[in-house]
């Protein structure tokens, strides 16, 4: 080996050691079956009825035990509109299905909010305060459900958000299949990004207010940052404990957004981008940066739920929360890249002196090496 290529060797070793990131790649999903999200068996979808619970009270048999129903056009069966599965915190959704590593298996009933999704506040709690009977339309949902969507962004389902009566709060704890099968627990002190595709409601474009937030929990349930939209589309993100900040972007209701966030769990940092639908020229705008490395204000844990909040019930200047659409979420893991401390800058300094270094002319031996220039 020649004394110039020993060079670029160290060079590049001590470099980088100090810059490689290892990634792993996954996402919470695109809400398809194999994804583990329940849509009624109709067209493609070939998954059976559920029963129990999650089959919406079955024709509302109290003697069944049942304690609440939804709204008729919500059922999974030739009731209604077999477009709607049911609510997310009323069976296994996202925990079956092979996409992302998934173990098999199909939708199936378990006790509410026992599951990776929880109902905290309003939607399906809300309808349940009105059990056994349900007077609303198929207009007055109160849900978090995966829906076929005739214009997804991939697949041929989206998770649609609805809080027509009341504000809903759901929680998404993450497991090792979000991470392609690392553990949210081990997400401490690394780059965590997230990225996903959202449709928002024209319904609620009167209201230039928060309508939406989508929260990042750290394993001490602290709110590390929250990214969402006014009712006019706004691009909208908050610090914890902090107010909401409305950016310039906003987001088209005629096709799909991409918003990217990038928490550094290591320096406490918080980086946002957009990629807004324009409805004027029916195009998808180029990728912009909304904030770079804002300081988060706290120091943060592992990584390990969402929380999502949507402001439903009667909102300002006459507008109607209706249906949020959210598709392809996609998660990566990332070591942080170090700012290197004074010895680790004396270290790069002396690899590309090394590197750029004047070299030798002639036959001459390096003494106790053995190499030839």
């Amino acid at each position: 080996m020649r004394i110039h290529e020993v060079r670029l060797c160290l060079y590049a070793g001590i470099i980088g050691a100090m810059l490689w990131p290892q990634d792993a790649h996954a996402y919470l999903g695109s809400f398809e079956e194999q994804d583990g999200y329940r849509v009624p068996m109709n067209g493609q979808i070939l998954s059976g009825y559920l029963a129990g619970d999650a089959q919406y009270y079955l024709n509302n048999n109290m003697a069944n035990g049942y304690t609440g129903v939804v709204p008729v056009g919500a059922y999974p069966n030739t009731l209604g509109d077999g477009t709607n599965g049911p609510d997310v915190s009323r069976y296994n959704a996202g925990q079956y299905g092979t996409n992302s590593y998934g173990p098999g298996g199909g939708a199936a009933d378990i006790a509410d909010n026992s599951g990776l999704w929880k109902a905290l506040s309003g939607g399906r709690l809300y309808e349940d305060a009105t059990a056994p009977y349900y007077y609303g339309s198929q207009y007055d949902r109160n849900q978090i459900v995966a829906y076929r969507n005739t214009m997804p962004h991939t697949g041929s389902q989206t998770l649609n958000l609805m809080a027509s009566d009341q504000s809903l709060s759901y929680l998404y704890i993450m497991d090792s299949r979000d991470f392609g099968g690392i553990s949210p627990a081990s997400t401490e002190g690394l780059l965590v990004r997230m990225s996903f595709w959202v449709k928002p409601s024209d319904w609620d474009d009167p209201d230039t207010g928060n309508i939406l937030g989508v929260s990042l929990l750290d394993a001490a349930n602290q709110f590390v940052f929250e990214v969402g939209y006014t009712g006019d589309n706004f691009l909208q993100y908050r610090l914890s404990g902090g107010a909401w900040q409305t950016t310039a972007y906003q987001m088209g209701t005629l096709g799909w957004s991409e918003i990217t966030v990038a928490l550094d769990t290591l320096n406490n940092t918080a980086s946002l981008g957009i990629s807004a639908y324009n409805d004027a020229n029916s195009l998808l705008g180029s990728s912009s940066s909304v904030i770079n490395s804002l300081s988060l204000g706290l120091s943060s844990g592992a990584i390990t739920g969402l929380q999502w909040d949507l402001r439903g019930g009667t909102l300002d200047n006459g507008a109607i929360s209706y249906i949020q659409s959210f598709d392809d979420f996609n998660f990566s893991v990332a070591s942080v890249t170090p700012v290197p401390e004074p010895g680790g800058v004396v270290l790069v300094l002396l690899a590309a002196a090394l590197l750029n270094a004047p070299r030798r002319r002639g036959g001459m031996k390096t003494q106790g090496l053995g190499w030839e220039e």
